[in-house]
């Protein structure tokens, strides 16, 4: 009788299990941007409106008004982009590019300093997508199609004024063009 050694048996069993064409599943994050991807498709826009206002113009507008507003999320360390929802905030290029503006913005802890809040208060806008019914979206807009802080994105929605003496403005997108 013939013997097989032991380490040979092994390899080949080992191999045998290699062969296995089975696809493994999908990336949780892959699941993840596909998710994405079909709560946010249908807002967006086929192509960047021409008659957009700037978020300057976006503040000193009415409670009601229907907007298209370009604009800018700032800098990463502000976390422009809220994590468990579509909602992000918006500020114009020309107030961005201010060396005061941009200083601030550098500082460690944008996002939850005093000075960079009322900064923000000023000069952004913070912007909801939502559905039909007014809902806002489920999903994070950051890495919608490469969005991320610093870029441009340019909504349609009605504006909302928000706090005690109504300065904060809200747009209730129900479409976006981003980039």
């Amino acid at each position: 009788m013939k013997w097989i050694p032991i380490p040979i048996l092994t390899v080949v069993a080992g191999l045998a299990g290699c062969a296995d064409s089975r696809t493994p599943p999908p990336a949780p994050q892959a699941a993840a941007e596909s998710s994405q991807s079909s709560i946010l498709d249908p807002l967006v826009l086929q192509q960047k409106p021409d008659n957009a206002i700037s978020v300057r113009d976006a503040l000193k507008r009415k409670e009601g008004e229907t907007v298209v507003v370009t604009g800018r999320t700032p800098p990463g360390n502000v976390k422009p982009f809220n994590t468990g929802v579509a909602a992000f905030v918006l500020m114009a290029p020309e107030d961005l590019a201010q060396e005061d503006i941009k200083e601030e913005l550098e500082c460690e802890d944008a996002a939850t300093c005093p000075s960079c809040k009322k900064l923000l208060d000023q000069f952004a806008v913070r912007v909801e997508l939502v559905d039909e019914s007014g809902a806002v979206l489920p999903t994070s807009a950051e890495g919608f199609r490469g969005l991320k802080p610093g870029d441009p994105v340019t909504v349609e929605g009605e504006v909302k004024r928000d706090g005690k003496d109504k300065k904060a403005v809200r747009i209730v997108a129900k479409k976006f063009y981003p980039g």
